[in-house]
């Protein structure tokens, strides 16, 4: 177990000197598909030490996987800001925060990342423009539990604790839209204005890239006060999604 925990720890220790614009994209990749690889031996390792009734250790296993994953959305991110993809790259950076934020739930093991959640959060002050964020508000008529799929107000489980290398989450059941909120601290900062109405077209709120309207278009004073926004993301795992399909 100790050579193990070693060796992911090499691998991602490795793999945190490419998560910098100066390294060579191509580089950057491979060691996306590396930690890739790291996740996906982890998920292993979880499933023996469930088969072995070691919750901690597949708890452990959990954290590693979060923690690569985090690697892995860093590195995508400065790749994508190299391919001038803001909004792409923002996605990938929000990914990394979640994934670190994961890690520090999932085993008492990753307590650090929590430094480099602050390193992260330096990172969006300097290289991103500030952004304006949205908050969903909801109504849902049931509320289950992901563990044990009975309703969460009567079940033992806690939201975001791990259970056996699983995390604790709450399936919203019948949802009904209620309001759309401007915050300043979202649960969920990948819900934020995308694009607003100007005059000559709608511009991105990252790039400020002006795309005009299509031909026929109808400007008035109502539709200049209408901006695009992204108000939901279902994607509650978003640092194990894979390289190609993020990068390509």
């Amino acid at each position: 177990m100790k050579e193990l925990i070693d060796k992911y720890n090499s691998l991602i220790k490795t793999a945190e000197k490419y998560t910098s614009p100066a390294r060579d994209s191509q580089l950057q990749k491979e060691q996306c598909l590396i930690l890739e690889s790291l996740v996906h031996n982890a998920g292993l390792n979880k499933q023996k030490a469930i088969e072995f009734q070691d919750e901690d250790a597949a708890n452990l296993f959990l954290g590693f996987q979060c923690a690569a994953g985090a690697v892995i959305c860093e590195i995508r991110m400065w790749v994508l800001l190299k391919m001038n993809k803001p909004n792409e790259a923002w996605d990938q950076y929000i990914a990394a925060r979640m994934g670190l934020r994961d890690a520090c739930r999932a085993h008492e093991g990753f307590k650090h990342s929590g430094e480099n959640s602050m390193r992260l959060e330096s990172i969006e002050q300097l290289i991103f423009p500030k952004q304006i964020f949205v908050s969903v508000g909801f109504k849902a008529k049931k509320q289950i539990c992901s563990i044990c799929n009975l309703k969460y107000s009567a079940c033992e489980h806690l939201r975001h604790k791990p259970y056996w290398g699983e995390f604790c989450d709450i399936i919203h059941k019948e949802i009904t839209g209620d309001h759309l909120a401007l915050v300043e601290f979202p649960a969920d900062k990948r819900c934020r204005v995308v694009s607003v109405n100007l005059p000559e077209g709608r511009q991105d709120k990252l790039s400020l890239i002006v795309e005009p309207y299509e031909a026929g278009h109808v400007l008035d004073d109502e539709s200049l006060l209408m901006a695009e926004v992204t108000a939901w993301s279902n994607d509650r795992y978003p640092y194990l999604r894979p390289t190609k399909i993020v990068l390509d």
